[in-house]
């Protein structure tokens, strides 16, 4: 049976607070005028955020924001960043651009380390700040004289056998929104509707809305007596599920770490496991994971590892709202499709 996590932490280094802390579960207007020169946006709470002008010194919290402001044009604004691993994942011609963005550190960086680069802005693509332990919080940021912007993901989770609510997320709104969100702030709103305008476009040429096979999201290698981590419902992972033609087996619950029981996904039977690797928590990491997964005796018996139906996809592709989704979705959509 399942048990719905009472706190969730996403498996970034130093735990970072993930898809249920967004306060509002529907999304709000990216941005609006407010007197001439100025901007005001909302944030996750959908309280406003004004700007006068666009920010000049920028520090992003994690390097899926970095890559949504490079791909606005947004590069020289950045002058830090912190937990770069999502650059070791994207193969575009933005990845030399990439490495040029001084690392402020591997992980989510402290505030004192953000403070010192005298930020006008600091940006996160997850839902709230200062998730980590000595990660800069909102009133850090105040007392830093910097505004802040977060991705808003749906609030809430869905215990066993709830009826799915608004809180599932079933398309790719919140990358959407963040892209738009920091397009006005920057002032430059049609490079960000471009830049939606193509992602949503990769996005329709890959949707299905043909048979949808039960998919297991496989977080680590399960190991008998414990319960196997796997995504919830209200997750960029299910929304990028559901777009490529899956049905997530536990898409009953709305955790981003979810726990199910052996039994219970034997008794469901998925016809595709979908592992995602690269949580720093998995006791094993990348290709590793897959095939640890394809062998283990605890799923011997579903269809998916009968039938050969073993896919996978790094975090950093699926897991949070960025550019890199579309890379994800299109991966995923051809294996579930393969020879159909």
């Amino acid at each position: 049976m399942m048990r719905r996590l009472s706190t969730l932490l996403i498996a970034l280094p130093l735990a970072l607070t993930a898809c249920g802390g967004a306060p509002s579960a529907t999304p709000v207007p990216a941005a609006t005028g407010a007197g001439a020169g100025a901007v005001v946006v909302k944030d996750c709470a959908g309280q406003d955020v004004s700007f006068a002008a666009a920010p000049e010194r920028v520090v992003t919290l994690d390097g899926y924001a970095a890559q949504t402001m490079v791909r606005l044009g947004l590069t020289a604004k950045i002058v830090g960043t912190g937990f770069p691993a999502p650059f070791t994942v994207d193969t575009s011609p933005y990845k030399e651009e990439l490495a040029t963005i001084p690392v402020l550190a591997e992980r989510i960086p402290v505030t004192e380390v953000v403070a010192g680069q005298r930020p006008d802005l600091v940006v996160t693509s997850f839902s709230t700040f200062g998730g980590p332990v000595g990660s800069p919080k909102e009133a850090d940021l105040a007392t830093m004289n910097a505004k802040g912007l977060a991705g808003c993901m749906p609030g809430g989770g869905m215990a066993m056998g709830e009826t799915p609510s608004t809180s599932a997320l079933t398309d790719l709104t919140p990358t959407y929104d963040f892209i738009r969100k920091l397009g006005a702030v920057f002032g430059v709103r049609d490079r960000a509707e471009k830049l939606v305008t193509d992602l949503r476009a990769r996005q329709s040429a890959v949707t299905s809305d043909g048979a949808r096979p039960r998919v297991m999201i496989v977080q680590d290698d399960p190991v008998a007596g414990q319960p196997i981590k796997t995504s919830g419902s209200a997750t960029i992972t299910h929304a990028i599920l559901t777009l490529a033609g899956g049905e997530n087996l536990f898409g009953d619950v709305g955790s981003m770490h979810a726990d199910a029981s052996p039994e219970e996904v034997v008794k469901r039977d998925p016809q595709v496991i979908w592992v995602i690797t690269d949580y720093s928590f998995a006791k094993i990491k990348g290709q590793e994971l897959v095939e640890k997964v394809r062998q283990n005796p605890l799923l011997a018996e579903t269809t998916a590892v009968k039938e050969g139906k073993v896919f996978s996809a790094s975090q950093y592709l699926v897991a949070f709202p960025s550019p890199l989704n579309l890379d994800g979705l299109e991966k995923l959509a051809a294996d579930l499709h393969a020879g159909s």
